[in-house]
């Protein structure tokens, strides 16, 4: 394939998340009713994805530095979402990992956000329904494909 066409994949692909991002995921909407920031919110969804990392590798994946990560991991510290220990293999390292407040936060949050979804492709017909289902999962197929 040549760039130009590369060119064109990436550029509908900007489109897709776009339209995503606007129609399906707004963050705002997302973050509704949760009574912390979305910066906060960012590192509870990417330690749902682990089950404890230490506070500069989770600061380097979300791309926060680390003067601004201690704040935000001091605050759901005391909101109870999140526990911080020393590391038992390096007692330098320090490891957070989320509380079982943080994780129901998580499971009622994603309920809203699958009933949301549901709402809105419930209003499509049942041929862009099964061409949509086939699309994702098409799409995801080719997606995890892909290099971090």
């Amino acid at each position: 394939m040549n760039n130009n066409e590369l060119h064109d994949i990436s550029d509908n692909l900007l489109n897709l998340l776009f339209q995503i991002h606007n129609r399906l995921f707004n963050p705002s909407e997302m973050v509704k009713g949760v009574s912390i920031p979305p910066s906060h919110v960012k590192v509870i969804f990417y330690l749902s994805q682990k089950k404890s990392m230490s506070v500069s590798d989770v600061a380097k994946c979300l791309d926060i530095s680390k003067p601004n990560m201690t704040p935000i991991i001091d605050k759901l510290i005391s909101n109870g979402l999140v526990n911080r220990y020393t590391d038992p293999d390096d007692r330098r390292k320090i490891n957070i990992e989320l509380t079982e407040k943080a994780h129901n936060l998580l499971k009622n949050k994603k309920r809203e956000i699958k009933d949301n979804l549901f709402n809105k492709i419930s209003t499509l017909n049942d041929e862009d329904l099964y061409k949509l289902d086939a699309s994702i999962r098409e799409m995801y197929d080719i997606l995890i494909k892909l290099k971090k």
